[in-house]
Order: C-alpha cells, then structure tokens, then sequence
C-alpha cells in the first residue's frame, strides 16, 4: 500500500490538454489587431460616405438649407443697412480704416474723423469710398471683371430665376379670378427675361387690358423687371478701382514732405542741456501703432494715443508728462527736482507745452496760476514738427494734399450707392416673400399638380388662342403676324388666359398658417433631440464677444478664434439640415472645420497679419 505505483490512476493524475485546444496558436497578434482596426475604420468610412451621399441626394435635406440661407441672406441686409443707415456707425466703420491724412475721397485732412460719408455731393456719389488696398493695376482689374460677371451677371441671374418663379405662381392664382393677355402669359410662363419690352408691355396690359387681383402686386412686377433688368449696371457703378493716395506737406522751402515724418508736438523742454538733451527740446507724443500718419480726432484727439507699444519712443514724453505733474510748467518752481532718478538742483527745468489731448498726459487740465485759464486745452494749438522746424494746424491744413502712388491701386465700393443697392434688394426680398407666402397655402389648382411651365404652358396657351381667335373671326392662316397682333387687339382687349379649375384655398391668412405651423409642427421635440449639438453651437458663439471686444480680431489669435468657431458654426447648422445620423453630421461638421483650419493657415502664410502683431 505504500506503493506509489499501486496507486489507481485516474483522469485528473494526466496532464491537462486543454491549454492546448482553447488557447490561440502564438502568432502576430499585433499585426492582427492592427489589420481588424483598419477593416473597421474602411467600414466606418465607407458607411459614413454612403449616408452622406443619401442626404445629399434627399430633396427634403435641402429645405433646411435653403431656410437657413433665406435667414442668413435676409439677415446680412438688414446688417448692411443697419450699418450704413446709422451715421456714427459708419462714420465709426470708415474711420477704423483711415490711418493716414488722404480720406476715403481722396482730399487732405489732419482730422480722422472729418470724413462724412453722407455727404452726397455730385461727385462724391461715384467716388470709391469703402476701398481695399495696397493691389495692382491688374489684380484690380480682374477684381472688377469678376465682380461684374459674378455679382453682376450672375446676380441678375438669381433674382430672374426667383422673381419668374414666384411670379408664375402669383400670377397662376390671379387668374382663377381675373384672366391675363395672351402678351402677359407668354411674358410670364414662357419668355422669363427682363427687357424694356417686357417692362412696356405689362405696364400696357395691366393697366389698358387685363389686371391681376391687387395692384400693388402689379406695380411690384413691373419695378422688379425694371430692378432685374438695371442690376447689373448698378453692381458695376458702385463698385472700381483708384489709385492709391499719400500725404504730403509743402513745407517752407517748397519742398512736399511726406505727411508721415511729422510728429506731433506736446512739450518743449527750454533748458534741455540740463537733462542731456538740447536747447529748447521737441518732445513729440507717439500715435496709435496702426497709424501712418500722425493724424488726429476733431474734439478728441486722444483717440489716436493708443499706448506706447515702443518702449523707447515713450520714455521721454512719459517722463516730462511726470515731470510738469509734479513740479508745475514753466519752470517757475524754484525748488530741486528729479527727473528720472536724477537729481536737478533748483530751478525746476523749463517746460511749456502745445495742445494736450485728454488721456494719459499731464496738461490737458493744468490751470495756469498767473492767467486762471487752461492753455494747452484748445486743439487749435495743435502743432507739428519736422527736421526741428514746427508747423501750426492752420498751416498743415493749407499746405497739405494727397498725391497718387505709383504703380498701387485700391480696389472698392461707392458708400452711397451700396447703400441705395441695399435697400433695393432689401424691398425686393420682402416683396417676393410676401408674393410667395400668398400663393403657397393656395396651389395648386385642383387637378394640376404644378403651376404650367415648359410644354404644358404652350398647349395651355394654344388652346385658349385655338377657343377665341375663331369665335372673333381672326383666321391666322390668312394674315400676316402685325395684322393678328392687331385683331387680337382690338376685338380681343389682348385675349385672355384663365383656369378653369378652382384652387386649393381662395383666401390666405398669414396668422392662420402661422399658427397652424406652431401647432402642428414637432420643433420642440427636434430641439431636445439634438440638444447636444446646439451646446456645441453656443460654444462655438462663445469666443466672439470677448475677441471683439478686446480688440484682438486683427491679431493672429483672434483670427484664428473667430475663424474656426465661424466654420464650427456653419458645420453644426448644415449638419443638423442636412444629415439624418450622427457618422453624417460629425462628417459635415469636420469639413467645415478643416476648411476654417485651411482658410487661416492661407491667410498667416500670405504675410497680411504681419503688419497687425504687436
């Protein structure tokens, strides 16, 4: 018993096999793991393309995104005209562009702020007011040649294919009641072109033969030919190229100067060898760094002192400002000083001053104790320096013009007529939504499922000709083109077109479709659905109050901010339109943002940030 081999042998005293069946053969499972990954991101991509490509195809996609341009369209004019109707704010607009001394019209002034875009004087309403620049003469060129084959052609273009449309539609609904002339018709429903024809002939109809229901509606028709027919013209005038002005001084000797050497004065130190400088010392005070010229603000010019950017061009004009705070003008404290650390034995140094705007330096408020008055408040004291030789305001005004650059040009709009074209448009908006919003609760007339068009609106008008011209006895087999045009005329007031079949609905009521809108509509519940993308969408709004605000939308940060949450923006609202699942959406959203990433890179790399960093 004491055996080992006596033992009974059993299935557990074997080894286990198990291991050896259950467990994977070694291999490369790295290389494996590698390989699934790369199934499943081909998979993913392949079954994300495919549902992009179903929304896209889905005409029902699309009815958001064309609401969302309708706002966004109806949105930039009315901030268009928001902006250029308001007299500060444009005067504020334009003078965020004036850096230098030449205006916007081309004429001289120290001032910043004396330009007044209202003022429509002859000349002044073609004038390039809102231009961009430095260009080329040829850059300019092709500027203006794209502007007027895109804005201007193909502008025109857009509002024909929009008002025909929307017009065939109203028209359709008016003549359930009220018929339209064989003229009218073929205008409407078939030729579809703005013309000094067209506009003649449906003033004539319209007020000599047949009219439509409303006759506001029929003047809107006829303005808008007339409006479709003229907006290439107006595009064009407003906008062209001219060259670049810079500012220049007629100084004493008959020499111009460039308006850009000129400094401002605000001290004088008389007895500057004291301090190291010399004898009666110009201490200027240094402009905003945007600024070329040293320009000024009417009423205000502490405006143009931004701060000093450049250490060293402050120092002096800190310290003086320091200096005269402390021990007065003039030097009629007889007392020992410091200036700068060092110290100056009694008298203190004698300073005098120049105009001093409100702001950071002393003087503007300093009350001279021998008069009671404060002498360095009236900007009239204005004075300028240049190679140690000093020039009055009144002179700098007198003296100064603006001269063509050669070789750069400016490329731009007229204020005055982007203002005009604005409103237009604006009129022209609210006027076709309104005519569309009569006529969509109102077709399609019962039996006809779409206003005619095409083939079906030539047979309509054929079988109205082929049902009256017999019953007035106008054989058009036996008579020449005018002579039918004629008989049509005169024994049928133009003919007639009508239909037969009733509409849908006769009346329409604003009020009544909006409110069946809120009440049958699911937005609420669509709106908590996609909760989470609208949180990204007010994160993405986030950054633009504090960019703006702190003034940082020049410099490459802010740009990069306003540019990538503006393309975050429009990837949220076009994937909620168009895509109908997440893989779609996220698809959407991230080629808006590779594009806003593409965009900025494009501009860092093109240099035009440079002049803005600090």
């Amino acid at each position: 018993m004491g055996r080992v081999d006596s033992m009974p042998l059993t299935l557990s005293t074997y080894p286990s096999l198990d291991p050896l069946v259950l467990e994977p053969a070694p291999g490369p499972t790295g290389l494996a793991d590698l390989r699934s990954a790369g199934q499943w991101i081909s998979r993913q991509w392949k079954e994300t393309t495919r549902e992009v490509l179903r929304d896209l195809r889905s005409k029902e996609s699309w009815k958001p995104i064309f609401i969302f341009l309708y706002l966004c369209w109806v949105g930039f004019l009315l901030l268009a005209i928001g902006m250029l109707a308001s007299t500060p704010n444009i005067t504020s607009l334009l003078q965020g562009f004036i850096t230098t001394a030449c205006q916007p019209d081309g004429n001289f002034s120290p001032y910043a702020n004396s330009y007044n875009a209202w003022d429509w004087a002859s000349s002044g309403f073609f004038e390039i007011t809102l231009a961009f620049g430095p260009i080329s003469f040829t850059a300019a060129k092709v500027i203006d040649i794209i502007w007027d084959v895109i804005i201007g052609r193909l502008g025109q273009v857009a509002i024909t294919m929009v008002s025909w449309h929307v017009f065939s539609q109203y028209t359709t609904t008016s003549m359930d009641d009220s018929p339209v002339t064989y003229r009218t018709f073929w205008i409407i429903f078939l030729h579809k072109e703005a013309s000094f024809l067209s506009i003649t002939h449906l003033i004539k109809d319209f007020f000599s033969h047949r009219r439509l229901n409303s006759m506001v509606a029929m003047i809107f028709m006829i303005a808008t030919v007339a409006f479709t027919l003229g907006f290439p013209m107006l595009s064009s005038a407003m906008t062209g190229y001219t060259p670049i002005t810079k500012a220049f001084v007629q100084n004493e000797d008959g020499n111009l100067i460039p308006f850009s050497d000129f400094h401002i004065l605000a001290y004088v130190i008389h007895d500057g060898y004291r301090i190291n400088l010399t004898t009666n010392a110009y201490v200027t005070r240094p402009l905003g760094q945007y600024y070329i010229d040293p320009i000024v603000w009417k009423g205000d010019d502490g405006m143009a002192y931004y701060g000093c950017y450049e250490r060293e061009a402050c120092d002096v004009v800190n310290a003086a400002s320091k200096y005269v705070s402390t021990y007065g003008f003039y030097g009629n404290n007889n007392t020992n000083s410091i200036w700068e650390g060092a110290r100056l034995p009694a008298p203190a140094l004698n300073i005098s001053a120049y105009y001093i705007p409100p702001g950071s330096l002393f003087g503007n408020n300093w009350i001279d104790p021998n008069t009671q008055r404060k002498p360095f408040q009236d900007q009239t004291g204005l004075t300028y320096t240049e190679s140690n030789r000093t020039y009055s305001l009144d002179y700098i005004m007198t003296y100064g013009s603006c001269q063509p650059v050669l070789n750069e040009y400016q490329w731009g709009f007229s204020f005055a007529q982007v203002f005009i074209l604005s409103v237009l448009l604006f009129i022209w908006t609210v006027g076709i939504s309104i005519m569309w919003l009569r006529v969509r609760s109102k077709l399609p007339h019962q039996g006809h499922p779409e206003v005619p068009k095409g083939w079906k609106a030539v047979i309509l008008l054929a079988e109205a000709m082929n049902m009256e011209l017999p019953q007035a006895h106008i054989d058009v087999h036996t008579l020449k083109d005018q002579e039918v045009k004629e008989k049509i005329h005169d024994r049928l007031g133009g003919g007639s077109v009508r239909f037969d079949a009733p509409l849908r609905r006769k009346e329409y009521s604003f009020r009544a479709d909006l409110y069946m809108w809120f009440m049958t509509n699911d937005l609420g519940k669509r709106t908590w659905r996609n909760k989470w993308w609208w949180a990204v969408l007010l994160i993405a709004i986030a950054p633009f109050p504090p960019v703006m605000m702190l003034g940082e939308y020049v410099l490459p940060p802010g740009v990069f901010l306003i540019t990538m949450s503006s393309c975050t923006i429009l990837g949220v609202l076009f994937a909620l339109s168009l895509g109908s699942t997440i893989r779609s959406r996220l698809f959407v959203t991230w080629t808006w943002i590779m594009v806003g990433l593409v965009v900025f890179i494009s501009v860092c790399a093109s240099g035009v940030l440079t002049k803005y960093e600090r």
